[in-house]
């Protein structure tokens, strides 16, 4: 499904037309169709322990712990954003968001769409797109808009895109007391992804993108199914001189099957399959919030997990204290590579490297979380959260010190508005 040069064509050539389009209409449309608005946080974390850097999610290189014992831009952000409406049909937007990314504020385009409304029940948007393979996914940045100071760690943490170039079409149509909505996407993906070794990024760009969803909505109720594919276009540049090795004559007189484990390593031409399931629930004052997703790949060094959290949250006027637990854990452990008495030293020393620090690199963590959150006015809030954090392995933390035992506590506060 991702072999067609047509596609993609198709989705640039769109994402050029709507770029235009939007620069001449600005300049042809009364300024009273166009609004801007924004949105920020002011965050501050502690970390209990200085013997590992915790982080938000796979896009920040150092975190909290290690380099900063109390850190104010783990969480912080500020993001602005232009709409405007072209046309009854037609509208766009635009928006830029600058936070901590690797390891510096740097301002990203975020969303920069044109679309189409034909009707009530239709819209078509081309353009860079954000990437809601799960619920809140592409509003993760925006502290305001959710009960907790930041999306759970362990479930949102590991997803490795937020946006892509390319197009999307929803249908919804109303049925009984409910509504079904069917969303469909693709397109090219630009980002880069930190590692957390020096040097050592995985460029995502021009991997190709496609996936969809399901969802249905009722008075108390948001049920979404969703799947999405992912086919990475770049070799992981840490591996590159491991597969070389592996495919040489050399190394083959003592790995006989190492050109089929090169290729079971490699994430080139590779995809990645995400399927989540999203339930919400509110009644009131109450609010529960239920996610599980599942990710597997073709490459040793994505290996599948699955992970969940469940938020219960419940509002006192201006107040909310809310709980959640998550975790992810792996499926099946990791296929670790045999060494045997025989092989020469530089074989085995290059098998225990691929055994810890590529194919070991598994995603088990566990986060327990209450908080309470203080709405100040309608378009600001404050909140304050304790996390208790278990961690096994080490995706979806940094600079891990010798001796640490799996165990950290981060307190946090933040004030988050919109505008």
């Amino acid at each position: 499904m991702f072999d067609s040069p047509f596609r993609l064509i198709v989705l640039h050539s769109l994402t050029i037309l709507a770029l235009c389009c939007t620069s001449y209409s600005f300049a042809e449309t009364n300024n009273n169709d166009f609004s801007i608005s924004g949105f920020g946080t002011l965050g501050i974390v502690h970390n209990d322990t200085r013997q590992v850097d915790v982080i938000r999610d796979l896009s920040q290189n150092n975190g909290v712990g290690y380099t900063r014992q109390t850190d104010v831009g783990m969480d912080s952000n500020l993001g602005l954003q232009v709409d405007g409406r072209l046309s009854d049909t037609l509208d766009g937007a635009i928006q830029v968001i600058s936070r901590r990314n690797p390891d510096q504020f740097r301002p990203q385009l975020s969303w920069a769409y044109l679309r189409y409304l034909p009707n009530d029940d239709l819209s078509i948007r081309t353009g860079r797109l954000g990437f809601d393979v799960y619920m809140l996914a592409d509003s993760k940045n925006v502290g305001y808009s959710y009960i907790w100071i930041r999306p759970p760690i362990d479930f949102f943490g590991s997803l490795i895109v937020s946006y892509f170039d390319g197009a999307d079409a929803k249908l919804s149509r109303n049925i009984d007391d409910g509504k079904v909505t069917l969303k469909f996407y693709g397109g090219i993906t630009r980002e880069k992804i930190e590692t957390g070794n020096l040097n050592q990024i995985l460029s995502l760009a021009g991997s190709k993108l496609l996936g969809g969803h399901i969802e249905f909505e009722e008075d108390h109720w948001a049920i979404r199914a969703s799947y999405s594919a992912l086919k990475i276009a770049n070799e992981y540049p840490r591996l590159t001189s491991t597969l070389a090795r592996l495919q040489s004559p050399d190394y083959q007189i003592f790995i006989p099957n190492g050109a089929v484990i090169a290729n079971q390593l490699s994430l080139k031409e590779k995809i990645v399959r995400y399927a989540s399931l999203g339930i919400v629930y509110g009644n009131g004052p109450f609010l529960g919030q239920f996610m599980l997703n599942d990710i597997h790949s073709d490459s040793l060094i994505i290996p599948h997990s699955i992970a969940a959290f469940l938020t219960l949250s419940y509002r006192i006027r201006k107040w909310t204290p809310y709980t959640s637990l998550s975790a992810a854990r792996p499926i099946d452990g990791s296929t670790q590579l045999a060494i045997s008495p025989d092989m020469p030293q530089a074989v085995s020393t290059l098998i225990t490297r691929i055994n810890r620090r590529v194919i070991g690199q598994e995603n088990s963590q566990t986060s327990l979380s209450y908080g309470i959150r203080y709405d100040v006015t309608n378009g600001s809030n404050i909140k304050i959260q304790i996390d208790h954090i278990r961690n096994d392995d080490h995706l979806l933390v940094r600079k891990v010190q010798p001796g640490w035992n799996g165990h950290a506590n981060l307190i946090s506060a933040a004030y988050n508005f919109i505008f």
